[in-house]
């Protein structure tokens, strides 16, 4: 897990996007879920397109539940339950975007679901927040 902080925490994006590349290679699949979920989460926001960003958001979220789909599971055993709401936003995100807007409302309610499990610090807050602004874009118009 070391590795894996230490590329999360690299001032270049792109020298980090290929350091998490290599250590996916070598961990994928057998790695522990946390180390994947951590390094899938963090190639998202390295991903140059949308569809990138979601494939990665959906790695992450299989590893965490073992499915991609938005279902109510329970995350493997080295995956924190609070890190399921943030998990199930990112993956709802990025289907708004590209505009499968009932996928999205799907994990958005996934994430509905699993909020009572964020801590109440700046994290759940955060997370509460992004949960309420989509909502709002996904509200009928």
């Amino acid at each position: 897990m070391a590795d894996i902080l230490a590329a999360i925490q690299l001032s270049d994006k792109q020298q980090s996007r290929a350091r998490l590349l290599d250590l996916w290679e070598r961990l994928w699949p057998g790695g522990a879920p946390l180390q994947l979920c951590s390094m899938a989460h963090h190639l998202a926001d390295t991903a140059t397109d949308i569809a990138g960003e979601l494939e990665w958001d959906l790695r992450a979220l299989e590893a965490a539940t073992g499915s991609r789909e938005p279902e109510d599971r329970k995350p493997s055993l080295d995956i924190p339950e609070s890190g399921l709401p943030s998990l199930y936003l990112s993956v709802a995100e990025g289907y708004r975007r590209l505009g499968d807007l009932e996928r999205a409302r799907r994990h958005v309610a996934c994430a509905e679901r699993r909020i009572d499990a964020l801590p109440d610090d700046a994290y759940g807050t955060l997370v509460r927040g992004g949960l309420r602004r989509l909502q709002g874009l996904l509200a009928p118009a």
